[in-house]
């Protein structure tokens, strides 16, 4: 059949489909539908007949040509009577009537017993358009970011002068002017004090080795004959003693070799007068720290001299009456903690110069500890760390305008960038015109507080330069905890913290609603990992002011209409609107703040990079060749082990929690759902134990996880522990959403929903009130800790007459509160937590949206106190952003979308009444929709700033010219020595080094004068040029 034959019968099909959807009959008029007429029949026969013939077939009989024309013209009366008629029935339709029983049919198979009500469509939308209004707004106009690197809006001077006197915290009148500033301090137990209840408690070498970070030392046997292998009692461990007089080894055998690694040590006695059968291949990384090793080897000499005395009996067996060892052992003596504290304090006072770090050390008021101060102030020194470290330096502000580029010093965007410190590039610049002086600080931005002529190396960066090296040598945790150390920390600055005090840590900016912080002044003196929780917790506070507002008033609006309408029918008709309220603004905030975290971390030049991270000291492994460098031996641990660890420890935790989880319900059986004060009273004291016994419990398993960086023990850390939070702090509300109203007893009077909404806005106010008591309970305890020290001190003086000194702030530091790891971790949970309640519960009880901002607020401000006043100076970790909490809180927001329409489902009066498979498709498409509304929100606005882009543009141009000054060929080609021979075919230019290097520069005067014809080919070229080198 013809093709155009086809395209007519298809048509008619097509027409014929319409018909399914027209009614029988009517007059209506279509006018409006505008339709296309049919052509006449006889116009249509005689196409057709053209169409004949010029048929392929046409060629074969007349027959076949006359059937085809015949049949064409039965079909096309027909389809002609058809599509009549189709028409007169497509002009009478209702396309509107169409739709509507199509969704009417869907409904009826989907969602059947549904029936939207005008009132709750009507009540949803005017909420969630006033809402979305009020968000645009507020956002747009009134929300202010904290990228400001000034301080004018807290009134304090910035840092870029010389301060012309010491500024001072208001409790430090009383103490030693602050002389010593210090970049980390060591305490150590003063070694006459004879009051030190351990001061005689033998050591073991398992403790001293795990504070001291070295290579374990390898012996060969040298006369296989004259040498008995055993094995030792501890497992995976062997001895190898010989005839030799007094020669023990005891470690572990692997062909031929004795590894002396971790437990049970080593051991190495050998009589002066007779070699030794074991020859020593290699020892520790360093030299360092003599006489530490030597109570070291002394631990390890009276260990075994100590031991069970089967043991020896053994030995003697083996050995024969010749070996004597076992003898000569005996009269060892273990070293006390005395002794291992005396010998650290001494190794590390004589390291420290060696270095290149100033010590300083003085005695306690009390003389019952000893403070080492380290700084990192020599010139040399400070140069070299910052050549080893490839620590980023900002340019300064002046120095952009003196490159010749335009760019608005006021605007944030415009902020210099950073460089790797060149001296190079300082003194090119310098040669170029752009730098006055050949100095450092004429090119970065000098800080202040340590000296009167300023440093280019701010005291984050100097004390991790100074951890880095010692920790290559000792783990100061392990040491504090073994007590060889008191205490350690890094040293406070006074000049920061009267800056801090001002613009960021006192309790009389509760009262600032904008929430702003000087967030880079955060990040330069504590780090970006501390910079960026309080960045974090500052701007919720911002996003959870205008949700709250909102949240006020939709309870103000319910409490009124409660005087018209039922107290459960109001709060079930504000269940829709506000979960999509919440749902809209979870997204927003989640984008803003990717904002503002990405610009922060282009501002602060930092990248995902963690080839510039400590290994953590406490990290076990085998020396093994690096994957980097085959000839460097580092510490290395099978990647199915730490993974099997990482299983087992999660495993655990998920026991753990089933464990909680099985408590709760248990609670819930006893009290039947009667949730009054005694029950509150219950679950609390439950909570809060669990909760105690888990903080003991996750430092174990994630240090026996044996983490190579600090950045996986964080992350591991935080996971864990929240997953345990989850189950501890939601599981009952979760009870009392899902399951409280099919149990027996039912809800309580009021319903489930007001049972909830109360016990939520209970448990944040309880979360407020017992952060406020934390903050006063700790800032008294460190006052306390002074008073009672002063007391017994002020008490002894008396007696002899002599005068109470001065204490230093160096030595107060000491008194004061531990802000590490678990801390952080601790406040940052409890933010996450209560932003939780909001993401999952805050459509059943707007009300807690205010108490979560309480929570935010005193976090916020109580923390910034507690850090500038009364806590030691936390360590500058460096982390990428919020890090995995970032991905905790997009959980919590995929979930709180589910567990939203579930509330929706079960408390919302639309799916009142409809059947189980309403539900279930109800939930679907609310899920659905959020996805696409989440959608619009990131087309409307996107989590990609444009500032972040002029931010990095503006400084790659910076960064260019500079270097295009600092490597100007042209000027050094100027600094040629006036006695060169300027006719030669080699031009030179002096490097910085005062040396000339060689530039070929072949027939200068020939191009110069424009005699082209003396240019020789390649060939010619080549073999002259070949003639003047053999020549």
């Amino acid at each position: 059949m013809k093709p155009r034959v086809m395209l007519c019968l298809l048509h008619v099909v097509l027409v014929d489909a319409v018909n399914f959807h027209l009614p029988p009959g009517g007059t209506e008029d279509v006018s409006q539908f505008n339709l296309r007429k049919l052509p006449p029949r006889g116009e249509i026969v005689a196409k057709l007949e053209n169409v004949a013939t010029i048929d392929p077939d046409a060629a074969r009989t007349e027959e076949a040509n006359q059937s085809t024309k015949e049949l064409a013209q039965q079909k096309l009366a027909e389809s002609e009577d058809q599509v009549q008629e189709t028409l007169e029935k497509v002009k009478r339709v209702d396309l509107t009537d169409m739709v509507r029983r199509d969704m009417q049919m869907l409904r009826d198979v989907f969602m059947p017993g549904l029936e939207p009500s005008p009132k709750i469509i009507g009540v949803t939308s005017t909420i969630v358009g006033i809402s979305m209004a009020w968000l645009l707004v507020y956002f747009l106009y009134i929300y202010r970011h904290d990228r400001c690197e000034h301080l004018d809006h807290w009134g304090v001077p910035d840092e870029g002068t010389n301060p012309t006197s010491e500024e001072q915290m208001p409790e430090e009148t009383d103490i030693v002017p602050n002389d010593v500033k210090p970049d980390l301090i060591l305490v150590f137990h003063h070694p006459n004090y004879k009051d030190q209840p351990d001061r005689d408690k033998e050591v073991t070498w398992a403790e001293l080795h795990k504070t001291l970070v070295c290579e374990v030392s390898t012996w060969r046997i040298r006369d296989v004959l004259g040498a008995v292998v055993r094995s030792h009692p501890n497992a995976d461990a062997a001895e190898i003693c010989t005839k030799q007089e007094g020669d023990v080894v005891r470690g572990h055998l692997v062909d031929g070799w004795v590894a002396l690694a971790e437990e049970p040590g080593y051991v190495a006695t050998r009589s002066d007068n007779i070699g030794p059968v074991l020859e020593h291949m290699h020892g520790s990384t360093s030299e360092a720290f003599g006489s530490f090793r030597s109570v070291m080897k002394a631990a390890t000499d009276g260990e075994f001299a100590h031991s069970p005395l089967q043991h020896f009996r053994r030995a003697r067996q083996s050995l024969g009456s010749n070996f004597t060892a076992v003898d000569e052992l005996a009269e060892h003596q273990i070293p006390t903690t005395l002794a291992a504290r005396t010998a650290l304090l001494q190794d590390l006072y004589l390291e420290l110069p060696r270095w290149g770090f100033d010590v300083t050390i003085f005695s306690s008021i009390d003389d019952d500890e000893l403070y080492v101060c380290i700084t990192l102030g020599n010139p040399v020194a400070v140069e070299s760390y910052l050549l080893r470290s490839g620590v980023m330096l900002q340019i300064r502000q002046d120095v952009v305008s003196k490159l010749g580029i335009s760019q608005p010093p006021e605007e944030v965007v415009s902020s210099p960038p950073m460089l790797r410190y060149d001296p190079r590039i300082v003194k090119n610049l310098h040669k170029a015109g752009v730098l006055e002086r050949d100095d450092p600080r004429d090119l970065f931005k000098t800080h202040y507080g340590k000296s009167k002529e300023g440093c280019i190396v701010k005291g984050s960066d100097r004390f991790m330069m100074i951890f880095r090296q010692v920790c290559t040598h000792l783990d100061l945790d392990a040491a504090k905890s073994k007590g060889l150390l008191v205490d350690w920390y890094p040293a406070h600055s006074q000049r920061w913290l009267s800056k801090l005090s001002k613009s960021w840590g006192k309790f009389s900016l509760m009262t600032d609603l904008t929430f702003l912080q000087p967030v880079n002044l955060i990040h330069d003196y504590f780090g970006a990992r501390v910079a960026f929780i309080f960045a974090w917790n500052g701007f919720y506070c911002k996003a959870l002011f205008a949700l709250s507002l909102l949240a006020i008033i939709i309870e103000l609006a319910g409490w009124i209409a409660r005087s018209y309408i039922d107290a459960v029918i109001v709060q079930k008709r504000v269940v829709l609107a506000f979960s999509i309220v919440t749902v809209v603004w979870a997204r927003l905030a989640v984008n803003m703040w990717t904002r503002e975290q990405q610009f922060f971390l282009k501002m602060w030049e930092m990248t995902e990079d963690s080839s510039h991270e400590v290994p953590r000291p406490s990290f076990q492994g085998e020396k093994q060749p690096s994957p980097a460098d085959l000839n460097l031996m580092v510490k290395q641990y099978p990647a199915h082990s730490a993974a099997a660890r990482r299983f087992c420890s999660t495993l655990f935790t998920l026991v753990f929690c089933c464990l909680v989880a099985a408590c709760i319900i248990l609670w819930f059986q006893i009290f039947q759902g009667n949730l009054d004060l005694a029950a509150s009273v219950c679950l609390s004291v439950m909570i809060v134990f669990f909760q105690l016994v888990y903080n003991l419990l996750v430092p174990v398993l994630t240090e026996w996880e044996n983490h190579e960086y600090q950045s996986t023990y964080y992350d591991s850390y935080v996971c864990k522990q929240f997953m345990f939070e989850c189950v501890n702090r939601y599981s009952a509300f979760f009870f009392l959403a899902v399951k409280q109203r099919w149990t027996e007893a039912g809800c309580p009077h009021g319903g489930c929903m007001a049972s909830l909404k109360k016990q939520l806005w209970m448990t944040l106010l309880i979360l407020s009130a017992s952060r406020i008591a934390q903050i006063f309970v700790a800032s008294i305890i460190v006052r306390l800790k002074i008073m009672w020290e002063d007391y017994n001190l002020k008490k002894g003086l008396k007696q002899e007459g002599k005068e109470t000194p001065k204490r230093s702030f160096a030595e107060l530091q000491s008194k004061f509160a531990e802000t590490r790891l678990q801390e952080q971790i601790d406040n940052m949970m409890q933010l996450v937590l209560a932003l939780g309640f909001i993401l999952l519960f805050g459509p059943v009880a707007p009300i807690i949206v205010p108490f979560c901002l309480a929570v935010f607020v005193i976090q916020l401000r109580g923390s910034a106190y507690m850090l500038v006043r009364f806590s030691k100076r936390t360590l500058p970790r460096q982390q990428f952003g919020i890090g995995i909490w970032g991905t905790i809180v997009n959980m919590l927001m995929h979930v709180s979308v589910l567990f939203s329409g579930f509330l929706i489902i079960v408390y919302g009066d639309t799916f009142a009444g409809t059947p189980l498979l309403t539900k279930m498709a109800g939930i679907i498409i609310y899920v659905l929709c959020m996805q696409v509304v989440w959608l619009l929100v990131d087309l409307a606005y996107p989590a990609q700033s444009s500032a972040t882009k002029i931010l990095q543009a503006r400084r790659d141009r910076v960064r260019k010219v500079v270097l295009e000054k600092a490597t100007d060929l042209s000027a050094k080609m100027a600094e040629v020595d006036e006695d060169e021979d300027d006719c030669s075919p080699c031009s030179a230019f002096r490097t910085d080094d005062g040396k000339f290097l060689s530039v070929n520069a072949d027939l200068v005067e020939e191009v110069k004068q424009g005699e082209w014809d003396k240019i020789p080919h390649m060939q010619d070229a080549v073999s002259s040029r070949s003639g003047v080198n053999k020549h």
